[in-house]
């Protein structure tokens, strides 16, 4: 027999290779957690943090004042006798017009220099000092208005040089040209501007009045012949003037029921406080608020627009995205059911429970927190208890809680999972709230919490 007829063939024993079965069971594991991680629901979080009301308390506001403009009744050269801002009584010299130029002719003719005096130069210094304080590359306005006061302070200046040789010349010479004067038909403050908005009143106000793009002063003052009828000066008739306010919704709201405001004049820093009224435009269907000054008008003779920043309560808390914000039920339950049981000093309540072995009822200590409470009821969580749990007080009285009512609150997931918390809003926009941070079983400072409560099932683990 051959050697290789002795060999016998066994069949080779199949194994299992367990190594490739764990990774199996972890690919199978880790495809099914990609999938349900992708294909769920994903809750966005959102950490408290502090919080006020951003309500915009600066508002530019337009000044209404009596005020009229006064036109020439002759035609000829203008010689003022009032400066800028000048009080002045009834029947005051305010102006006289020459029909000639021959007095000026002799004016000019001399090369006499015109010197400040310390008074005008005090005048050009106040009003650079205030162009460099007030001065803006966000408003351009300010190098007009500063253009306006040297102009102003310089034909002071001019024509009161011409009102002084004038005299003089004709003391020395007995030569007298021949003007005629004109008088204030009524008492109040002289100004040399016009604006084309001495007859707005309250009830002609528009939203378009706010809009200062395209504002023009105009210099009344001139050195020029003037016609008959032409605008010479305008008089303010009364120390009463008003600011009148446009009105957000939210400005609107927070001025409602106030007799009184305070507000800063951001013009020149001025802090001060006016009645006020909150009227409405039907026309417009803005609101509008209306500060009541009868003091410091001078100081705004030449302003049509003054910049205010009202002083509104600030509101503090935590802030907290309206998306978050839900409502959750609540068991009512008289106070006097409430008392402390067990190994500690808990608050919670007595639950009946029955035995269906013994047919006996059992008294249970179940500790509950109180959500809120008003004067008779106390909130208690609803998956604390089934629906008609019968309580029973220390004295005997039975309660089966059914009465329900809600509460708003946002869900906490610090922990993990969805934990109802009861918030107390005391400011409110269409973005956001903000709540108070005292709140008893309320949020803390950096809590996290869903962003949309929609999305969230409470006590549901969520990481």
């Amino acid at each position: 027999m051959s050697k290789d007829s002795r060999v016998v063939k066994f069949k080779r024993r199949r194994t299992i290779n367990i190594g490739i079965i764990i990774f199996l069971i972890l690919f199978i594991y880790i495809a099914i957690n990609v999938y349900v991680f992708l294909t769920k629901d994903h809750i966005s979080i959102y950490e408290v943090q502090e919080g006020f009301n951003t309500t915009d308390n600066r508002i530019t506001g337009f000044i209404l004042r009596e005020e009229k403009v006064i036109t020439s009744s002759k035609a000829g050269y203008i010689f003022y006798f009032q400066k800028e801002g000048a009080r002045v009584s009834k029947a005051a010299s305010i102006f006289s017009v020459d029909d000639s130029t021959q007095i000026m002719d002799i004016i000019t003719s001399d090369d006499e220099a015109i010197s400040l005096s310390n008074d005008n130069s005090k005048q050009f210094h106040y009003n650079i000092k205030k162009f460099h304080n007030l001065y803006s590359d966000n408003n351009f306005s300010y190098v007009y208005d500063f253009k306006y006061d040297l102009e102003n302070t310089m034909l002071d200046l001019i024509n009161q040089t011409i009102i002084d040789k004038g005299l003089q010349i004709q003391e020395d010479t007995g030569f007298a040209f021949n003007y005629e004067v004109f008088k204030s038909e009524a008492s109040g403050i002289v100004t040399y501007y016009m604006d084309n908005y001495e007859t707005v009143t309250r009830d002609t106000i528009t939203n378009d009045i706010f809009n200062t793009d395209n504002y023009h002063k105009t210099q009344l003052r001139t050195s020029d012949i003037v016609s008959i009828n032409t605008p010479v000066y305008k008089l303010v008739s009364s120390e009463d003037w008003s600011i009148i306010l446009p009105l957000t919704n939210e400005q609107y709201e927070s001025l409602l029921g106030k007799e009184r405001v305070e507000f800063t004049i951001l013009n020149d820093d001025f802090t001060t406080s006016a009645p006020l009224d909150i009227f409405h435009n039907p026309t417009t269907g803005s609101f509008y608020a209306e500060l009541f000054m009868d003091k410091h008008l001078s100081n705004y003779l030449e302003d049509r627009y003054l910049d205010i920043e009202l002083h509104l309560e600030t509101t503090n808390g935590l802030k907290v995205p309206l998306s978050a914000v839900t409502t959750k039920d609540f068991y009512l339950v008289p106070l006097s059911y409430f008392t402390t049981g067990g190994n500690s000093d808990e608050e919670g309540l007595i639950r009946e429970e029955y035995d269906k072995d013994t047919g006996e009822v059992k008294l249970i200590f179940v500790a509950a927190d109180i959500y809120y409470q008003d004067e008779v009821y106390g909130y208690v969580d609803t998956n604390q208890f089934p629906p008609y749990t019968w309580v029973r007080s220390t004295e005997g009285n039975r309660y089966q809680l059914s009465i329900t009512n809600k509460l708003t609150g946002v869900y906490n997931v610090n922990m993990g999972y969805a934990v109802f918390k009861r918030i107390e809003i005391i400011y409110q926009n269409k973005e956001y709230c903000i709540i108070d941070r005292n709140t008893s079983y309320g949020l803390s400072l950096y809590d996290h919490i869903a962003l949309d409560a929609n999305t969230v099932i409470e006590q549901k683990i969520i990481y």
